[in-house]
């Protein structure tokens, strides 16, 4: 297994990257008995529903979420999907979307990197309690734990994971503005 700075991805990004001004690289790493079995930090793409809501949002204060969700499903998104296009998302076992609130504490941490302003969010994890989580192979952030909200992004898996009894899948996102 390489380090999650050998593992960024680039040139074997699956799908053309459209925003040279967003950069967001989620660090996903999936946990066994205390010990790190597999880990990635792959850049996402930020889909059109997204990119909508961050001008609506920001320069209209239109449809500004109060929280996002972080969530997994086993399935293939593209950056024209929308919230109700997505697919087997797990239940049960432990599994829930993953709050990261629009405050300091969902997002406690913003920083200059390279000259650019960076934020980084909280680390949540998915703890598969009583059986099996999966299996998944997309992470998202939605505006809703639910499929009434948005999809603002997604990252695809390297590897399919199966969240097995016991196993926690810990991720933490760093949008960036270029």
């Amino acid at each position: 297994m390489g380090k999650v700075s050998d593992l960024i991805w680039n040139v074997t990004h699956p799908f053309k990257v459209k925003h040279p001004w967003w950069d967001a690289v989620w660090t996903i790493q999936h946990i066994r008995n205390g010990k790190v079995i597999w880990e990635q930090a792959r850049r996402n793409a930020l889909v059109d529903e997204g990119e909508r809501n961050v001008l609506l949002s920001y320069f209209r204060d239109e449809n500004a979420p109060s929280t996002f969700y972080l969530r997994l499903a086993y399935d293939t998104l593209l950056e024209t999907d929308t919230l109700a296009n997505v697919a087997n998302e797990p239940s049960g076992n432990g599994y829930v979307a993953q709050e990261l609130t629009r405050d300091a504490l969902g997002w406690p941490t913003i920083e200059l990197d390279a000259g650019d302003y960076r934020l980084t969010s909280k680390e949540v994890d998915f703890d598969a309690v009583g059986g099996n989580i999966g299996p998944v192979n997309v992470m998202y952030l939605a505006t809703t734990s639910d499929n009434t909200g948005l999809l603002v992004a997604f990252v695809p898996l390297a590897l399919e994971r199966t969240i097995l009894a016991g196993d926690t899948l810990r991720a933490q996102i760093r949008p960036k503005l270029k």
